[in-house]
């Protein structure tokens, strides 16, 4: 009988705790000096203004040459464009219904090096820069938030040392925010046979406290981490994250061989 009352005691003490947690968190966030003047709502700390309907996608992003580039083709199946080629006039039409963006496929404009120079076709695909992406977005009438993930190459040799680029580019008219439960931005993540190998955040501590960031309409975040990692000659999977609230922001994955 006094097993039964202690565990009455404990389940009663249990649910009146649950109905004060809100008011308790939103105290603590209000006196929290990293918010600034009166703190934030709870409905915002779990992600509300993070989400904001904006849609974010996960796409490979490719370095050529130091210029970061998209795959036409993902980007058009991504968004339900229409890609028409014109062999007369050497163009690559992108259509949104009504509504068309040409892309010029002179010669001028297969390799980088500024000003319009914004498409590459190797290997019988087409990509397109960023800079590209963003000012067909914008003709088309279309909001993004692009996350990629990507490193400098895809064959390594052992000891080489692998440089991790994780990007996010809000592709918006409107600012946007990302919401961190600590001081741990980001993660990074080695795959081989199905079975996680390494972990960048494993056995680091970070700060713990509300932090946010606001990625203002047409800029970008960007991340670039060395693995500091010696692999064994194989091939593996390297993925990444933005640790946000309240969902983790996925990165596209890639592939890395690793050779004698």
């Amino acid at each position: 009988m006094e097993t039964l009352k202690s565990e009455r005691f404990v389940v009663i003490m249990v649910m009146l705790f649950m109905a004060l947690f809100p008011a308790f968190a939103v105290k603590g966030l209000e006196d929290n000096p990293l918010l600034g003047a009166g703190g934030l709502y709870i409905e915002e700390y779990f992600g509300k203004k993070q989400e904001g309907g904006v849609e974010y996608k996960e796409m490979k992003i490719f370095n050529y040459e130091g210029l970061e580039m998209i795959q036409l083709r993902e980007l058009a199946d991504e968004l339900d464009w229409t890609l028409i080629y014109e062999p007369a006039k050497r163009e690559i039409r992108v259509r949104k219904g009504p509504i068309s963006y040409s892309l010029s496929t002179n010669e001028d404009h297969f390799l980088p090096g500024g000003g319009d120079r914004v498409l590459l076709i190797k290997e019988g695909r087409t990509y397109l820069s960023l800079e590209g992406v963003r000012k067909l977005l914008e003709h088309l009438g279309e909001e993004l938030v692009l996350t990629g993930l990507y490193t400098g190459q895809d064959l390594y040799k052992k000891g080489d040392n692998i440089t991790a680029h994780l990007r996010l580019y809000n592709y918006t008219d409107e600012d946007i925010r990302l919401d961190f439960p600590s001081g741990q931005r980001y993660d990074l993540y080695l795959w081989q046979d199905q079975q996680e190998v390494w972990r960048w955040s494993e056995g680091k501590f970070f700060t713990m406290a509300l932090i946010f960031k606001e990625i203002k309409a047409g800029e970008s975040l960007a991340y670039d981490l060395d693995l500091d990692i010696s692999l064994e000659p194989g091939e593996y999977i390297l993925g990444g994250e933005l640790a946000t609230i309240p969902e983790r922001i996925k990165l596209e994955e890639v592939t890395l061989r690793i050779v004698e």
